[in-house]
């Protein structure tokens, strides 16, 4: 499959899973607590923990699959999810928010190079065997 193509799909896979592992870890995270603004803290770690993890997966699954399995997942997933705690602990100081979106974009063109690099294609000049 075409890179530009996966791209996009990696994107867009990694913007609803971002949003989705946000939304689930804020959840969990919110049903441990008894409330109050004790449990801030805790929900601010589980929305974070929860778009990192639900990010990378999505996004290397996406890949993975958009490149009909061609690809290896697990080194894929790996590279993804160093990308994106990389790109966390880049973002904890307020001033290094505008960086944000470049590493994101980063971390998907990273997730499509190792997918298409670790695919096994047909060898050229080589007949696929029938039965």
């Amino acid at each position: 499959m075409k890179f530009s193509k996966l791209y996009i799909i990696a994107l867009v896979f990694g913007l609803i899973g971002a949003a989705a592992g946000a939304f689930a870890g804020g959840f969990i995270a919110a049903a441990r607590c008894e409330g109050g603004l004790e449990c801030l803290g805790a929900a601010f770690f589980g929305v974070g923990l929860g778009a990192v993890l639900v990010e990378s997966s999505a996004m290397a699954l996406a890949a993975h699959l958009a490149n009909r399995r061609r690809g290896n997942l697990l080194p894929t997933f790996l590279t993804t999810l160093a990308l994106a705690v990389t790109i966390v602990l880049a973002l904890l100081p307020g001033f290094t928010a505008p960086l944000a979106l470049p590493l994101f974009l980063f971390q998907a063109w990273v997730c499509v190079k190792v997918q298409l690099a670790t695919g096994r294609g047909r060898k050229a000049g080589t007949r696929a065997r029938s039965g």
